[in-house]
């Protein structure tokens, strides 16, 4: 799920009206929502502008914190629930964000249940990862990259004692890095490249479960699909990192793509 689509969900959630407050004697306590179409619901939305400014090492912010400035919906909730355990299409539907609008940290869940019939889970995360690596490499080992990772659990008869489920999760890493080659063998002078990141990982997943009595019986079949596109170059001519190597190197282009399968 990308995050132009959770966007417009949470976006769609907000228009039902918030409940109007006024003074009241009542004591506090937990929010108890307000009837809609037969369901009870209830919403949070917290909406704000994160700014940053900083001083000293940016790279050492970056990969320690790494907020950025802008609009954000720092965190939300809506949960929709029907009022006699007898909705339409659902009787439970929630929905919670955090960090959406462009956060380096990012999260999403949705879930979405009818009683007795079904139930699917989302879970979405998105991590933004930067890593100067000055200390160990001289800047010479660098990344830049992002990692969205995404769950989908569906289950069929959640409150049944014969039940199936199945499922799909993705990880998902990409973005801009910065590695070195020895050229032109393991002996030879370092030389910057770059790499552009690209991994999947894909992993699909069904079985189901039997309960007799006091017993329960299940089993779940996994297959995993992994996929590697990184590639390197380098465009201009470097001398390398050595200034006593004579070695040069006027350019580099190295793609090792490699997919599998499990089982």
């Amino acid at each position: 799920m990308n995050r132009a689509l959770l966007l417009a969900l949470t976006a769609a959630a907000a228009c039902f009206a918030q409940p109007t407050v006024a003074p009241t004697n009542e004591r506090v306590g937990e929010a108890r929502g307000r009837t809609f179409d037969n369901y009870n619901l209830l919403q949070s939305w917290e909406l704000g502008y994160r700014f940053h400014s900083t001083g000293g090492n940016e790279s050492k912010y970056r990969s320690d914190v790494n907020f950025g400035n802008g609009v954000r919906l720092l965190s939300s909730r809506l949960s929709l629930n029907s009022r006699d355990g007898h909705g339409g299409l659902f009787d439970e539907l929630v929905l919670a964000t955090q960090g959406l609008g462009d956060d380096p940290y990012e999260y999403a869940s949705f879930r979405i249940a009818k009683n007795k019939l079904y139930r699917y889970d989302l879970l979405w995360r998105s991590n933004e990862y930067f890593n100067p690596a000055d200390p160990v490499a001289f800047g010479l080992h660098r990344m830049d990259t992002v990692r969205r990772l995404q769950d989908h659990d569906f289950t069929l008869f959640p409150q049944s004692s014969f039940r199936f489920f199945g499922g799909y999760s993705r990880n998902r890493q990409e973005g801009a890095a910065l590695s070195t080659v020895l050229f032109p063998d393991f002996l030879g002078d370092e030389f910057p490249i770059f790499s552009d990141v690209d991994r999947t990982q894909d992993e699909f997943r069904f079985g189901n479960e039997i309960r007799i009595g006091g017993i329960r019986l299940n089993w779940l079949q996994v297959f995993e699909r992994w996929r590697e596109d990184t590639s390197f170059s380098l465009n201009e001519r470097s001398q390398g990192v050595n200034p006593g190597d004579r070695a040069v190197l006027d350019r580099l282009q190295r793609t090792e793509p490699y997919e599998g399968t499990s089982p």
